[in-house]
């Protein structure tokens, strides 16, 4: 959901394309590392969101 942001939709998206690149070259604790950070980042954009609504 990314908060409904133009801005944050892409840079989730680059930090993804980023990711995919690190699993195709075979570093994937990296890759791991990066999914786990993002995954935390989007939970956390969401739940700030749904809270700050009016």
């Amino acid at each position: 959901m990314t908060g409904n942001s133009k801005l944050t939709a892409v840079l989730f998206f680059v930090f993804y394309l980023i990711l995919t690149y690190f699993v195709f070259v075979h570093q994937n604790m990296i890759a791991m590392y990066m999914m786990a950070i993002g995954m935390l980042l989007e939970a956390t954009i969401n739940l700030w969101h749904i809270f700050t609504r009016k």
